[in-house]
């Protein structure tokens, strides 16, 4: 749903169905769930605040299992013009939560998924307690038992080894 910022009414626009933003994630196995924003015009920047549910279907970051991982991202957006090419522009930390107009154009789903990235985990694990794969034969340590022998310390990082000897207490 590609919204014109022009044609925003001026109490805003509610959004409450994901049948209204047509496809938003174009990967397999992701999914909006529900949808609850409101868009208003505030002089020439626009206010995006409201929240999403959504599905993504990761990889475990130590066993590569697949998982899904629900996702509930708040919105607090503000869209403001973008500055002359003249104008130096420096953000400050409040600005976090700041973004450009591109023209007349909100690319609503466009800013779901940004906001989406955002909130998915850095390193998503299928369990906290999971055991990931064994560095010598790369079996799943979650699902079977690996007799693999522990390989020595590469020669090249010996120092760094003895030098982490000597820091223990």
């Amino acid at each position: 749903m590609i919204v014109r910022v022009s044609e925003i009414p001026d109490e805003g626009l509610q959004i409450d169905s994901p049948t209204d933003l047509g496809v938003v994630f174009p990967e397999e196995g992701w999914s909006l769930d529900g949808v609850g924003l409101l868009i208003q015009r505030q002089g020439t920047d626009v206010l995006v605040t409201g929240s999403f549910r959504a599905t993504a279907r990761l990889q475990c970051s130590r066993c590569l299992e697949p998982l899904v991982t629900p996702v509930y991202p708040d919105v607090d957006l503000q869209l403001v013009p973008p500055p002359s090419a003249r104008e130096k522009v420096e953000l400050a930390p409040d600005d976090l939560e700041l973004d450009f107009l591109q023209g007349d154009l909100l690319d609503l789903p466009g800013l779901l998924r940004s906001e989406m990235d955002l909130a998915l985990p850095m390193k998503p694990l299928c369990r906290p307690d999971c055991r990931g794969l064994c560095p010598v034969c790369g079996a799943n340590r979650n699902s079977t038992t690996c007799h693999c022998e522990v390989r020595e310390v590469d020669p090249r990082l010996a120092p760094l080894e003895a030098l982490r000897r000597q820091l223990r207490p």
